[in-house]
């Protein structure tokens, strides 16, 4: 079958390799893979900084169907569809292999069935719905009408934009850059921003005169962690899951003079999961409004260039 494969550690050594169909244990499955999106860690482990166990099938946010079923497995049968449920190590597509090929072997009881509502597209993003849930409702703990500001209209960004509606946030704005004007401030419009602009002065001096209680940070940029730390409201909370290079140079003496509080998350909490799926079926949370490009496999070059850029969105590739 053909797999796409991280072959040794560095920038790049990513190809597509014809690889063996995995063989399952007794509490495992194997799934046919229908879909599988591309995460912002498969284009980190691309160049090489983000650590992985190669020779290695990238890509972890999948969803397909159960193929096979080993004999000790009662909770997924041959048939049923199914998708990411909570976390288990060795992690696929970083240190197992992943779902960027036909076929995907996986603990059964890590999955389970994707709701009958639900399509394969959709049910990628069960794995990717984590972080925004919990960045907005455990490490910010936003209360209904606060106001929000979210830098970097990204899966992530966009996906906090929506939960934060969602949750009822009195007003959020959604500040990207020049190149996101045409395809993702607009989709942030869709997922209940009130308000998008490019990062500027301009924008900056308008969210001054009416503070956030809460800021998002999701883009890594350092201009926006600093702007966080210098516009976001006395007593305001400030939540970084973008992953830059700095350096930053924040002015501590405002956040301390301020209190302000700045928390970092990484990745979230699987019990968030089941309510995710639930939101999504409600059509409150509106995850096929990221999926911006389905392309094959064969096509995963163009697949990461989108992914990269402001054009593309959630890029799935179909194996």
């Amino acid at each position: 079958m053909d797999a796409l494969v991280k072959t040794a550690p560095g920038n790049g050594n990513v190809e597509l390799q014809q690889r063996e169909r995995p063989t399952i244990g007794e509490t495992e499955v194997l799934l046919e893979i229908a879909y599988c999106g591309i995460c912002g860690s498969d284009l980190h482990i691309f160049d090489g900084v983000h650590d992985c166990t190669p020779p290695v099938t990238l890509g972890h946010e999948f969803s397909g169907t159960v193929i096979e079923a080993g004999d000790e497995v009662s909770t997924l049968h041959v048939g049923d569809r199914a998708g990411f449920r909570r976390t288990w190590s060795p992690f696929p597509g970083v240190d197992a292999d992943g779902g960027f090929a036909r076929y995907m072997k996986a603990p059964a009881e890590h999955l389970w069935a994707v709701p009958d509502a639900l399509s394969f597209e959709e049910a990628t993003q069960f794995e990717s719905v984590r972080p925004p849930m919990t960045i907005v409702r455990d490490m910010a703990d936003l209360q209904a009408g606060e106001k929000v500001v979210v830098t970097g209209p990204g899966p992530i960004g966009l996906l906090v934009t929506n939960v934060a509606s969602m949750d009822g946030a009195g007003h959020i704005t959604v500040l990207g850059t020049d190149a996101d004007a045409t395809t993702r401030l607009p989709a942030a419009l869709e997922l209940g921003a009130d308000k998008t602009a490019t990062f500027c002065d301009t924008a900056l001096t308008s969210i001054e005169d009416h503070p956030p209680d809460v800021w998002f940070e999701t883009s890594g940029a350092a201009p926006a962690i600093e702007a966080a730390a210098d516009y976001v409201a006395s007593g305001g909370r400030i939540v970084v899951s973008g992953m830059g290079s700095g350096p930053y140079n924040l002015d501590m003496r405002r956040v301390a003079r301020r209190n302000i509080t700045i928390r970092g998350r990484w990745g979230g909490k699987n019990e968030y999961v089941e309510p995710a799926a639930d939101a999504m079926i409600a059509g409150d949370l509106n995850v096929s409004t990221i999926i911006s490009d389905i392309l094959p496999l064969a096509d995963w070059e163009t697949g990461f260039e989108l992914a990269r850029s402001a054009q593309g969105i959630k890029v799935l590739l179909e194996p």
